[in-house]
């Protein structure tokens, strides 16, 4: 298990009742960066939850901003990620969503994920 993390989530949560998840890793959470569509629904279970926690959310399309694609939206998450990071922390991409709404599916998430990580050098 890792003691602080960065957590990377958000998509499309089809209903999940996300509130259980969320109490249950507040204690370990050092930051979140959300995405994609139902990101609001993850946000004011943070907000009961982990309301000390800095969160930063990263504009997917589905709000009106321009995306060129999901590999561009992962990048600007990553970003996001590292700021919140300090040295020992663990950046986790655990969604707790789908992934349609903002990537083609899981597989595109995951690679975009790992691209935009191995970029940072």
């Amino acid at each position: 298990s890792y003691p602080r993390v960065v957590w990377i989530a958000g998509g499309l949560l089809k209903g999940a009742d996300v509130d259980p998840l969320v109490a249950a890793v507040a204690p370990r959470l050092a930051g979140v960066v959300l995405l994609g569509r139902d990101r609001e629904q993850l946000a004011r279970s943070l907000a009961r939850h982990a309301p000390s926690v800095p969160r930063t959310v990263v504009p997917s399309g589905d709000d009106g901003a321009v995306v060129t694609d999901g590999d561009s939206v992962m990048r600007e998450v990553v970003a996001a990620a590292v700021r919140l990071a300090r040295p020992g922390d663990t950046v986790l991409l655990a969604p707790a969503a789908a992934s349609m709404d903002v990537f083609t599916d899981y597989a595109h998430r995951g690679r975009a994920f790992a691209d935009a990580v191995r970029a940072l050098g």
